[in-house]
């Protein structure tokens, strides 16, 4: 695996002064339950099992880590269940996926918990890609055959869930042709386009490098664009592994003639937040004490640079954006508390495509 070098600077930047502040937490003989509020064998329970064995080697007094699975309701009666339960002593954590943040995002009235209360302890990001077949472009990254098209079509699972993010992007590109089929997975939508059946597809990095990579080599796909790599200083960057695919705010500009600014730029970084760089994510419960905090850190730290980790990380992650620290409450602050104006935003788009659905 190559871990993007946003990973190592985050993990090896951040201040290891801690370490001696935190050399008295000891886990010896407890066990760590992390929250998983999805069914076993989901995308956040295969990232987090993959970690829970170097967890166990890393983490003071090498304590047993269990993950408890409590689905339901998109992620909501998990993370109400460990709301509801915190116990800072560092034994009980959340781990949560794009749609736990959704839920609070837009408001669901049935949402308890509140992600930018407790202590973010890592966050791993992901990346979309769109793309489409040789039968629609000729050349990669031309959107104007698709702007001419009365009809793209591309699958979508539900408007209410981080879905509503493709309708938002593809109506602020002012593609008006492009229409989403409602009830088909990521998976299913890609089976759809592969079929003929959908002129657009999307996958995120893993599914990208495994099933889109060696179609776009052979030129059966051609590649449209990446939703764009944020980086420390605000600029967007594209992807290092597809380091000639533009990014949304590229696309935006050359379909437009002007850069993506104000409103939509706050909605685009607001989105990036929620869809990217908080993909999966690890916390810690409120009032957690910060030695316990900076142990927790430490153990991520510890084994970002552990070899075995990273020789079986390829296979497991793909390259992803790893974020440790203060930086990740920012992050989280962002992704859950929406803006008026991008509710707004959101809202039109989804009236746009005739969706009820509305964020209230």
């Amino acid at each position: 695996m190559t871990l993007l070098k946003s990973v190592i600077s985050c993990a090896m930047g951040l201040t290891l002064s801690a370490g001696v502040a935190s050399a008295e937490v000891d886990f010896s003989g407890q066990t760590i339950t992390v929250v998983v509020p999805f069914g076993e064998g989901g995308g956040t329970s295969q990232v987090f099992g993959f970690f829970r064995p170097f967890l166990q080697e890393y983490l003071p007094g090498n304590p047993l880590v269990q993950l408890l699975n409590v689905p339901g309701g998109g992620s909501i009666r998990g993370a109400n269940q460990f709301h509801n339960t915190q116990t800072p002593d560092g034994t009980y954590l959340l781990a949560t996926s794009t749609s736990t943040i959704v839920n609070q995002a837009a408001r669901n009235p049935l949402v308890e918990y509140d992600l930018t209360a407790y202590e973010p302890v890592v966050l791993l990001g992901a990346e979309t890609h769109w793309f489409t077949s040789a039968s629609v472009i000729d050349e990669p990254f031309d959107f104007a055959p698709i702007l001419e098209r009365p009809l793209a079509l591309y699958a979508l699972n539900s408007p209410s869930s981080a879905d509503l993010f493709h309708v938002w992007t593809f109506h602020t590109l002012g593609i008006k042709g492009a229409k989403p089929i409602p009830g088909l997975s990521s998976s299913a939508g890609f089976q759809a386009f592969l079929r003929g059946e959908l002129q657009i597809s999307s996958h995120g990095t893993s599914n990208y490098l495994r099933q889109v990579q060696p179609g776009l080599e052979s030129g059966e796909f051609k590649d449209l664009m990446s939703f764009g790599l944020i980086q420390e200083d605000g600029t967007v960057a594209r992807m290092p592994y597809s380091p000639d695919t533009p990014t949304f705010p590229e696309q935006y500009e050359r379909i437009h003639g002007t850069a993506l600014a104000g409103d939509q730029l706050e909605a685009y970084r607001s989105i990036n937040a929620i869809w990217n760089q908080a993909s999966k994510a690890m916390f810690l419960p409120t009032g957690t004490p910060d030695d316990i905090v900076e142990v927790w850190r430490d153990a991520f730290r510890a084994i970002l640079e552990d070899p075995d980790f990273i020789a079986q990380a390829a296979e497991q992650l793909g390259p992803t954006d790893v974020i440790i620290g203060d930086e990740a409450r920012d992050i989280v602050a962002s992704a859950s508390i929406l803006s008026d104006a991008t509710i707004t935003q959101l809202n039109e788009a989804l009236a746009a495509n005739n969706f009820t659905y509305r964020i209230e």
